[in-house]
């Protein structure tokens, strides 16, 4: 059966989507990631319906020595089909299923992200074919800005993935792997609409060719894009004074993306690609709906007007002897405007929080990673890491300070240089160790000396700062269908720029003290198929991150500060199993159970629901036709550290159609929330209620 057409869904949990998550069980087990060898390399590997681009991977071995999934121990894989069946416009939501991601929505600033078995995307990385591209100043990145069409495929590595990922990867990290030809001319035309009962609310289009020129040459490339004028809320959202029913005001977004890649393969074991991937978007953030006068949170006005980001990178792999020597050089940019308004008529800035942000960062960097066999029972990598990151940020003009103000300059630089070898002893084992040297320094800070802003001085920097990092994972089979697999490891994060430098709007002190946290992940868990065809997976792990980074209050009433406290921690499993039912049915479950605890005394951990769970069934009545529906529940968690801002748990029903028309046409048919639930995921800001989503693709 193919994975494609793999939906989750509970008949029960449908009659009583409030109660689903209680009636799950506490032992499911996981898709079997596909093991996959490496060999230097062709131009593609076909996942699904996208060739992936096999450049862009990072964690792969030779058949010689082992053949993990893409991403190592615990990774999921999301293709480009699960995507498209998903109804998935954006990252955002092609992640937003996957045991032990967690969807985060950042409220105010009206962004999509997720946390990683209880890590945050601070504490995780963001990667396009293994290229950084997380924002420099504070880390993130908006993943409902990136959108998925020119995407094969999203690897996300949780706790003990390879460290030839690079430094700051505490957590986890997430690389969105681009598609690559194998034909003389491919490629896709695909276009959607969403609604609901009462109007159409947005639009998305996408062209997407592929060519092998020759056998030395082949381009890729495309344009996608979204708008959405807002979204519907639930009908049983209670309207308050900053929003009526209905529409969800200043909600909307617009958002373009582009992707080019010209790749040469002078020979069969060399490939060297240049790529070029740009967003440009511009969005709206919704105002505040809970009660300011507990959780202290007004209501704001923003709207960013620019939300821009590049990436041009080369990626070559040249063969020397049975290994290859790969690398990456990298420039990545990212400009960004926030505009903060005086009320909810967006079109003055005299009151005194109103303001007119710009942001001009960018990074460089490179990797060289170079991979040889040691005899049959080894395979080493050797690899160099660099890292530059700027960080330039203006006040303009508005009309409470009518001038724009002087740019500051932040600048931080990172290096690493580390090992990761794959041992053998025997047929049924493989242990991978490893050790990661990362140095980190903050070469630049500047900040305003007068209160009119006109004056600039500089801040004070941090000497370098060196961490260790370790990891041994070993993996055993027990038969050709179950694999066993333990590991440790410890892995830094260094603190942004936002956490040590910024005054955050008066509401903070810098900290040029502040040095990394640093975790220790354990995890121990088996997969394997069983029952003629029943995929399974299950992990335990236990993560704990000494000196956290953590915003504490001050003896100034109203201001915190970023500092190094005590140690956070996160423990868990993750399970879940997929079942064919007879010949037309399969029926799938996937769980999370989370505790996360903060290092310091009277703060709780944000955006980790205690228990999370998916589960589904799909019936294929015809090799044309694919019905299917899922159940998403998640327990209670808490938007502030304070623990004033809860949001309740909650169950969502999608159904879905996919409806194959002809050998090149298929449509896409979701409707999300379909019993038009009214829930959060950051407390005061509500999720869409009912939405309809169609979408045609047709295959060149």
């Amino acid at each position: 059966m193919p994975q494609s057409v793999i939906a989750r869904f509970s008949f029960r949990a449908v009659c009583r989507p409030r109660r689903a998550w209680v009636a799950l069980p506490l032992i499911a087990a996981a898709h079997a990631a596909l093991a996959r060898a490496y060999t230097a390399p062709p131009a593609t590997t076909q996942v699904g319906a996208a060739p992936v681009f096999q450049l862009g991977e990072v964690d792969v071995q030779t058949t010689a020595v082992s053949a993990p999934p893409p991403g190592g121990t615990s990774s999921s894989v999301v293709t480009r089909q699960q995507m498209l069946d998903r109804g998935a416009l954006n990252v955002g939501e092609a992640l937003s299923d996957l045991p032990g991601v967690t969807p985060v929505s950042m409220g105010q600033r009206g962004e999509t992200q997720v946390n990683i078995r209880g890590f945050d995307s601070r504490q995780t990385t963001l990667n396009i074919d293994g290229i950084p591209i997380y924002v420099p100043y504070d880390g993130n990145v908006d993943l409902s800005r990136l959108l998925v069409p020119g995407i094969s495929q999203i690897v996300v590595t949780k706790g003990l993935g390879s460290l030839m990922y690079g430094p700051n990867n505490m957590g986890g990290s997430i690389n969105i792997v681009t598609q690559a030809p194998t034909k003389k001319l491919e490629g896709t035309i695909t276009g959607g609409l969403a609604a609901n009962q009462r109007n159409l609310y947005g639009n998305d289009l996408s062209v997407q060719l592929g060519s092998r020129i020759s056998n030395r040459w082949y381009v890729q490339g495309g344009v996608a894009s979204s708008s959405r004028n807002g979204f519907p809320l639930s009908g049983n959202f209670k309207p308050v004074a900053a929003q009526p029913s209905g529409d969800r005001l200043n909600a909307s977004s617009h958002d373009i993306n582009a992707n080019l890649k010209l790749g040469f393969t002078p020979n069969a074991t060399d490939e060297y690609a240049l790529g070029l991937y740009t967003v440009n978007s511009d969005k709206d953030s919704p105002p505040y709906t809970g009660n300011s006068k507990v959780t202290g949170q007004p209501v704001r006005y923003w709207q960013w007007p620019q939300w821009n980001k590049q990436s041009l990178y080369f990626i070559g792999n040249t063969a020397i002897g049975m290994g290859y020597l790969k690398t990456r050089l990298y420039h990545d940019t990212f400009d960004n405007g926030l505009i903060s308004y005086d009320n909810a008529s967006y079109d003055t800035t005299k009151r005194p929080y109103a303001f007119n942000s710009k942001y001009r960062d960018f990074s460089n960097g490179a990797t060289v990673e170079l991979g040889q066999p040691l005899g049959s029972h080894n395979f080493l990598k050797i690899a160099g890491f660099y890292k530059q990151d700027v960080h330039r940020e203006s006040n303009l003009a508005t009309q409470a300070q009518p001038y724009a103000t002087p740019w500051l300059h932040f600048e931080a630089h990172t290096y690493a240089l580390g090992f990761e070898n794959a041992y053998k002893p025997t047929t049924a084992d493989t242990i991978t160790f490893g050790y990661r040297r990362d140095e980190h320094q903050f070469n630049q800070a500047e900040q305003y000396t007068n209160k009119a802003q006109t004056q600039i001085g500089p801040m004070q920097t941090s000497p370098r700062v060196g961490a260790n990092n370790a990891q041994i994972v070993w993996r055993h089979k027990l038969s050709e269908h179950t694999e066993l697999r333990a590991g440790i490891g410890q892995k830094t994060r260094f603190p942004s720029i936002k956490e040590v430098y910024s005054y955050r709007l008066g509401q903070a002190i810098p900290n040029p003290a502040l040095g990394p946290e640093q975790a220790l992940n354990r995890e121990m868990g088996i997969s394997g198929v069983a029952l003629g065809g029943v995929k399974y997976d299950a992990s335990l792990y236990w993560d704990s991150i000494k000196d956290a980074i953590e915003s504490v209050a001050t003896s100034t009433p109203g201001v915190k500060q970023a500092q190094n406290v005590g140690t956070a921690t996160n423990k868990g499993l993750d399970l879940s199993v997929q079942a064919p039912i007879g010949n037309a049915w399969i029926a799938s479950v996937a769980y999370s159970y989370l505790v996360a605890t903060l290092g310091s005394p009277g703060l709780v951990a944000t955006g980790a629901p205690r228990n999370w769970a998916d589960v589904g069934i799909s019936w294929l009545p015809s090799d044309a036709t694919t019905l299917s529906a899922h159940v998403q529940a998640a327990s209670s968690r808490q938007t502030a550290t304070n623990g004033l801002q809860p949001v309740a748990g909650f169950a969502l029903v999608n159904l879905r159609w996919v409806q194959r028309l002809g050998p090149r046409l298929t449509l896409y048919t979701n409707l999300n929330n379909a019993f038009d639930r009214n829930y959060q995921l950051s407390e005061g800001f509500p999720m869409p209620g009912r939405e309809l989503r169609v979408q045609l693709q047709y295959k060149i």
